[in-house]
């Protein structure tokens, strides 16, 4: 790792609980989508949890900071309640495609002499070689790159630190709100597996038999199976309608632009009846794609999606896609800022509307 920083912030919000009240590894390990996006909307998107190979706690995050969508893999070096300081080399997705961050993020809870609480946020991002490797590439100059990741990333801190203060105060004030014990040892937090339980796990089914067997095996009464008919895509793509005839369109167009299709799952993480995937997407460009006609390469792209599962079928979606990414493969793009520019647009603007959740 190297040790230049490319962004180190910090900051304070006081809440009105008493600190021997606040949990902060309970809450971090507990805490649901919807409560992690209210923490700095718009730019959290979902959040999961599991473990690391070596068994300790992981939290998962997507957020969005600044034009790059950062997807965390949190592992937790310290858990206890006053103290948070996780470790994450995370996948960033940016409009010239895609490369890695180490990134750092402690929290801390401090008692007040008035009986309060303080909450002290802190994330430092540093460059890992691949990110090197990404610059170097794309002729940024590390200096340029700092500056526009800082500044990014301290807005984004900033904004969230009252969010995430606030969450804590509300799961210290509710009734057995934090854990009995004085610490969290990390065999007693729940993980992906254990914190799904048996509906949990029957949804991540759904999500996975959609991800295999329709998209990667094009089983078309599988769809019919595993879709509402009611189902909603709050994220459909451009030609195709939001509902479940518009996302079988999409599906078909992918396997007949790309007849050998099919999908790389990295991980699950489920929160109630939303299960969230990170997966990666290979094919070979066999027919005409957005416009584009076919070249016979072989190509790439990642997506993070979430879709609720209801009694066993799938009924919404929301999702962000590296369409930037597949179009340079394709061609599509070339070095000119105009080029750049259209299609960082079109990601901007998918992953915009992945974030616009109904809550229910």
């Amino acid at each position: 790792m190297s040790t230049r920083t490319l962004s180190d912030s910090t900051f304070i919000h006081i809440i009105d609980v008493q600190a021997d009240k606040v949990d902060i590894a309970e809450w971090l390990f507990t805490l649901p989508e919807a409560e992690f996006q209210q923490c700095c909307p718009p730019d959290h998107v979902t959040v999961g949890v599991g473990t690391g190979a070596d068994g300790r706690p992981m939290s998962i995050g997507v957020e969005q900071i600044g034009k790059t969508l950062l997807i965390h893999h949190y592992i937790g070096e310290v858990v206890a309640p006053h103290h948070c300081r996780m470790v994450s080399t995370s996948d960033a997705v940016t409009p010239d495609g895609r490369t890695t961050v180490q990134a750092t993020w402690e929290l801390r809870a401090e008692a007040t002499d008035d009986g309060r609480c303080t909450i002290t946020n802190r994330v430092v991002l540093t460059p890992t070689g691949d990110y090197f490797a990404f610059l170097d590439g794309h002729g940024i100059t590390y200096e340029d790159a700092a500056g526009t990741v800082n500044a990014a990333a301290a807005d984004h801190n900033r904004r969230e630190t009252p969010g995430l203060a606030a969450s804590i105060a509300r799961r210290a004030s509710t009734p057995n709100g934090r854990h009995a014990m004085d610490s969290v040892p990390a065999a007693k937090i729940r993980n992906g597996d254990s914190a799904a339980g048996p509906d949990g796990e029957a949804a991540k089914a759904v999500v996975r038999r959609n991800t295999e067997e329709v998209q990667g095996g094009g089983d078309y009464a599988v769809f019919d199976e595993l879709f509402a008919d009611d189902y909603v895509d709050h994220t459909p793509q451009p030609g195709t309608t939001p509902d479940k005839a518009g996302t079988r369109l999409l599906y078909q167009s992918l396997r007949a632009a790309f007849p050998d299709f099919h999908p790389e799952i990295h991980w699950q993480a489920v929160d109630g009846d939303l299960v969230t995937t990170h997966k990666t997407y290979h094919g070979t460009h066999r027919g005409v794609f957005l416009g584009v006609a076919p070249t016979g390469r072989e190509i790439h792209f990642e997506t993070v999606d979430a879709m609720r599962v209801h009694n066993g079928r799938i009924v919404e979606h929301w999702g962000v896609a590296n369409l930037f990414s597949l179009m340079k493969q394709l061609g599509r793009v070339d070095a000119t800022t105009a080029h750049r520019s259209d299609v960082a647009d079109m990601v901007s603007h998918t992953q915009r509307r992945c974030r616009r959740r109904i809550q229910c």
